[in-house]
């Protein structure tokens, strides 16, 4: 069954990404980042690259009810939504329910158009939430060099808070790491990255988070660091 819901992921992905592009890494060193400030909480508005799924399984398109539009927070409809966490500030981010986004995906497939080889990636991401629920929410980042096999990014696991705040505000909390993929990723290839959400622990309602500030930086063959696969 999982292997089933893989091939079923890449399918509805590669439907995606034909129609929206990819995020285009055009040097060694150099990140390509994306501050969602244009995204409103709509499949047309999604930028290059990315694609969001609520199952974990196939990425939502154009007509999905579960696209909800921009919201400050506070809602209780699950779904995916543009946070307004300040003033022209917008994240990507989803209300998780027990159907929605338990599991889900924010996903980017990005294109080494740098001319030389990539060994290295580093990824780095402002996680939003707000804590006004008391179940606990997860976020893990995964990479893949060939959109099959994902590896988790252990150091990069977040867990919302279980005690909810009073009031909450947005929060943020950043995310960097580099990983060393297992093949040279040549000129013309393609790196998968996703972010994985899921339930961590708790009851009752969920709390509301995202990501925002996302930069992608390939690097060349030097340097050591964790190995993907």
């Amino acid at each position: 069954m999982i292997r089933i819901l893989e091939y079923a992921w890449i399918l509805c992905l590669l439907v995606k990404m034909t129609h929206a592009g990819e995020l285009v890494l055009t040097h060694l060193d150099v990140g390509a980042a994306e501050d969602f400030d244009a995204f409103q909480g709509s499949f047309s508005t999604l930028p290059a690259g990315w694609a969001v799924s609520k199952d974990a399984a196939c990425v939502m398109l154009e007509g999905d009810p579960d696209f909800r539009g921009c919201s400050t927070g506070g809602v209780v409809t699950g779904g995916c939504y543009a946070w307004q966490v300040g003033p022209g500030n917008y994240a990507l981010g989803c209300q998780p329910t027990e159907d929605k986004f338990t599991p889900g995906l924010f996903a980017v497939v990005a294109s080494n158009a740098t001319g030389a080889a990539v060994r290295h990636l580093s990824v780095g991401y402002d996680i939003l939430f707000l804590n006004n629920a008391d179940r606990e929410s997860r976020l893990d980042l995964e990479v893949s060099d060939d959109g099959t096999n994902f590896n988790r990014i252990a150091e990069t696991s977040f867990v919302t808070p279980a005690a909810r705040e009073g009031s909450a505000p947005w929060r943020t909390c950043a995310r960097a790491t580099r990983v060393r993929i297992a093949r040279l990723v040549a000129p013309g290839e393609r790196i998968w990255i996703r972010w994985h959400s899921a339930d961590a622990g708790g009851s009752g309602a969920r709390d509301e988070y995202g990501i925002d500030r996302v930069l992608v930086t390939p690097h060349g063959p030097d340097g050591l660091v964790g190995t993907l696969r």
